[in-house]
């Protein structure tokens, strides 16, 4: 079959290059939110939510099995102690908390910035599975 002049060859779509990815965000081991001053108190299932309500941490982020074996938080009364407590081992991501939340006086509010960058690496999000998160009682 002969083709007629008019369709010529073209030159090959070039497919867009995707922008280079930025640094990732730092991978944290676990998660310390001190929440001294407002008069949080230890709960079972202790949630941790955003400026706008959005939830950062709360039961539906834990497995169960760790929840039953360890529970969703540790509490302590010292920075320090929590900083360095065994269930958030070496690189702990260290917050401090704004306030209770309307919710519940066991649920702490942590700003927008923070709680986008422990959702900034999916990697943190493991911690959070595991329960690695503890939390700074008055």
């Amino acid at each position: 079959m002969v083709l007629p002049k008019s369709i010529k060859p073209i030159q090959p779509i070039k497919q867009p290059q995707a922008p280079p990815r930025e640094e990732p965000g730092e991978v944290f081991t676990g998660l310390v939110v001190d929440s001294r001053g407002f008069q949080v108190k230890p709960a079972m299932p202790p949630k941790i939510v955003d400026e706008d309500g959005n939830e950062v941490y709360g039961s539906s982020y834990v497995s169960r099995d760790y929840a039953i074996s360890q529970g969703m938080a540790g509490y302590a009364k010292d920075l320090t102690a929590a900083q360095t407590n065994q269930r958030v081992t070496n690189n702990p991501f260290t917050i401090k908390g704004i306030k209770a939340a309307d919710t519940g006086d066991s649920d702490i509010v942590i700003s927008n910035a923070d709680a986008a960058k422990i959702k900034g690496a999916g990697e943190n999000l493991s911690f959070l599975q595991h329960c690695k998160v503890m939390i700074v009682l008055d």
